[in-house]
């Protein structure tokens, strides 16, 4: 037998009989702000009007998605932070308050920070969302989810025709 090949039977002989490594639990309980959404340095909020067939005229982001606030939210004040929440409603994100926003009261836009740092987006101090049922943009089957999730109005107030 070649040399090579009783260091490779040796080697596989090691790996195959070393014990399994054990899974550790993690020291501290992960934070209840759910999944840590990417925010890219200087990224900026672009908003637009979307005009929805079933509601009116409704906030969208870049890729023409429609924002959503929550009755259960305070001014301000996030409420999604658990992950069960997030994935759902995922939080419109900007860093630094930036916004692209013409045409828009700029006295109405702001940021909030959540409990994990990253400053979420709001429109008359309603912190916004996008839905993941959304299938593309112009979609507002979030409206009215749970009587309490609702397409935003471009003044800030719940889209209705």
């Amino acid at each position: 037998m070649s040399r090579f090949a009783v260091l490779a039977l040796l080697v596989c002989l090691g790996a195959c009989s070393a014990p399994p490594e054990e899974e550790t639990a993690p020291t501290e309980p992960e934070a209840a702000a759910g999944p840590v959404a990417q925010v890219l340095p200087n990224d900026i909020a672009k908003l637009r009007v979307e005009e929805s067939p079933a509601v009116g005229p409704v906030v969208a982001d870049r890729e023409r998605y429609t924002l959503y606030f929550t009755t259960a939210d305070g001014p301000s004040r996030p409420t999604c932070l658990e992950a069960e929440c997030t994935l759902v409603w995922p939080p419109l994100l900007a860093q630094g308050g930036k916004f692209d926003a013409p045409g828009f009261d700029q006295a109405l836009l702001g940021t909030t920070k959540r409990p994990d740092g990253l400053e979420q987006v709001t429109i008359a101090g309603k912190p916004v969302y996008r839905y993941v049922d959304d299938e593309q943009g112009g979609d507002t089957t979030g409206h009215g989810v749970d009587d309490k999730w609702f397409a935003i109005s471009p003044s800030g107030t719940k889209a209705a025709k």
